[in-house]
């Protein structure tokens, strides 16, 4: 359903689902990465009125919670987007998301 690219790299469309409206995929190598692009594969599309927020989280070097940022979201009628990574670093965490409630960490 959705693919991510990061600049110099293979598309990724491996995506773990960890519950019914949660999946993540694995960027490594985040630190060398500026852009990223999110989008829907055309495979699947989203329900009619309904779309995708999209976040990113840092690790947590000493094993809390990752901090998750809120990067924008992807829709059918948006169906991809560009998103600068390359100057997120360790802020507040974001607790106002499901990712953070579910306590999910980072790969």
């Amino acid at each position: 359903m959705f693919g991510l690219i990061a600049s110099g790299r293979l598309v990724t469309t491996s995506w773990e689902q960890i519950s019914t409206t949660n999946c993540v995929a694995e960027l490594s190598d985040a630190d060398s990465v500026n852009h990223i692009v999110i989008f829907l594969t055309g495979q699947t599309p989203f329900p009619d009125g309904m779309g995708g927020a999209v976040y990113f989280a840092w690790p947590d070097l000493s094993g809390g919670l990752p901090n998750w940022q809120l990067l924008g979201h992807i829709s059918n009628q948006k169906p991809s987007a560009i998103f600068r990574i390359g100057k997120l670093k360790a802020g507040e965490i974001n607790t106002q998301n499901s990712f953070a409630l579910l306590g999910h960490k980072a790969f």
